[in-house]
């Protein structure tokens, strides 16, 4: 039988951190609804526009975040591991 189970210390999730101005995250939630499921936006830490993604579509995140640079003035600041904690 196959063991399913999933190493406890493998992240589940990515935060990626962008850079962007606030006005223009409207813009991005329209471009990204167009992808269902690959992230979600949270909210801003500080200055930086926080994204979540599951380690499925972290790939897929990055990349649709960075063709959305030809819309939307940003910059990807940081991917880092993220535990499934949604705060």
């Amino acid at each position: 039988m196959k063991n399913n189970s999933v190493n406890a210390l493998e992240p589940v999730e990515y935060d990626i951190l962008v850079k962007l101005k606030k006005e223009d995250v409207h813009i991005l939630n329209y471009l990204l609804e167009a992808e269902d499921n690959v992230m979600n936006i949270r909210s801003f830490e500080g200055e930086f526009l926080k994204v979540i993604a599951t380690k499925d579509t972290v790939v897929d995140a990055i990349r649709l975040l960075e063709s959305a640079k030809s819309f939307v003035d940003l910059e990807i600041i940081t991917l880092k591991p993220n535990n499934g904690n949604a705060g």
